[in-house]
């Protein structure tokens, strides 16, 4: 892999991308998942976990759907 691959793979893959703040604590978010196909995002508050559902519009931005509770089903 040459430099330039490795630094991107590190600053891609190496490290928790935080991404605005959690609508109930105002803590840092962090990507849980990305669905290109879909354009969808989940991300998870670092202190409360609570997931927030964001969905891409008609112009290309980020709109948050909704923030919900993990749902653990055993």
């Amino acid at each position: 892999m040459t430099e330039v691959g490795k630094t991107l793979h590190d600053s891609l893959f190496g490290q928790k991308l935080a991404a605005g703040k959690c609508k109930n604590c105002d803590y840092p978010l962090e990507v849980h998942e990305i669905d290109f196909k879909r354009n969808r995002k989940i991300l998870k508050c670092q202190r409360c976990g609570l997931f927030h559902y964001y969905k891409k519009d008609i112009v290309g931005k980020w709109r948050l759907q909704k923030v919900a509770k993990p749902d653990f089903q055993g």
